[in-house]
């Protein structure tokens, strides 16, 4: 068995900054704690070639996705949320429910 310094409770405070990173940020952004690093992760979800974005602090996570997005509309527009059917062509910098898709069969 693994044994590590602590406990999933200790961390109450960061899963839930965490989880509330991520329902504000889901559609562009996977956003997650990770106690090891004792860090918060976002993984870009567009097209764009972006690395994983990390911080110890909520505030600082948030911080550096708004700049990556302006960098992204501003060099790749395209790289936003998009509508999944393939004949679609909706796309949208911001991320906004696009339903019902006049395209969807």
């Amino acid at each position: 068995m693994i044994s590590v310094a602590w406990d999933a409770s200790d961390d109450h405070a960061q899963y839930s900054a965490a989880q509330q990173l991520h329902a504000h940020h889901h559609r562009l952004w996977w956003v997650m704690w990770g106690p090891g690093a004792r860090r918060f992760f976002a993984f870009y979800q567009g097209d764009a070639d972006l690395p994983p974005l990390s911080d110890p602090t909520p505030n600082g996570l948030h911080a550096q996705i708004r700049r990556a997005e302006t960098t992204i509309a501003r060099t790749d527009p395209a790289s936003y949320w998009r509508c999944p059917v393939s004949r679609c062509s909706w796309t949208s910098i911001n991320p906004t429910l696009h339903t019902p898709c006049p395209h969807r069969a």
